[in-house]
């Protein structure tokens, strides 16, 4: 029920999902998890829709790695998703950040890619941060592509 704050399916439709999230205690800093999921008759035509992810992370000291593939099948078509990320406190107050992702199953073999750096320097209650982002055939089109780049400057009083 939408009432308490979880998503409902309407007009008769069923869904079920399944998490789960790790953290062994024999190799710290490591984290693996995934969620699958059906959403009978999600779309028109009464197809069903079939997801699941999957991810690690790991954490060794300033350095943090990820990774996560997913992938959505709408009965039509399934798309595939591959991401991953690096990030790394220079120091107390310098940390940057890498990530790459991209999305496969578009017609004409078209495959959407998306990539963003980051840094942030804080110094006390001050802090200047950079993101730069793009995006290359976005949403399964050949040629539709973004770029934003942002500086924040903020302070904490």
């Amino acid at each position: 029920s939408n009432a308490d704050g979880g998503t409902s399916e309407g007009n008769g439709k069923t869904g079920w999902e399944f998490a789960a999230d790790w953290s062994p205690e024999m190799v710290p800093g490591l984290r693996v998890g995934g969620v699958i999921g059906n959403h009978e008759n999600a779309n028109q035509g009464g197809k069903d829709l079939d997801e699941e992810t999957y991810f690690a992370t790991y954490a060794y000291g300033p350095l943090s790695i990820g990774y996560q593939v997913a992938e959505i099948d709408n009965g039509t078509t399934t798309y595939d998703t591959d991401i991953y990320g690096v990030s790394f406190n220079v120091n107390d107050a310098l940390s940057v950040s890498y990530q790459y992702g991209e999305t496969d199953g578009y017609a004409g073999g078209v495959t959407a890619e998306f990539e963003g750096i980051s840094a942030a320097y804080n110094i006390g209650p001050m802090a200047i941060k950079f993101t730069h982002n793009e995006g290359k055939n976005i949403g399964g089109t050949a040629g539709t592509d973004d770029e934003n780049r942002e500086l924040n400057l903020s302070m904490a009083f």
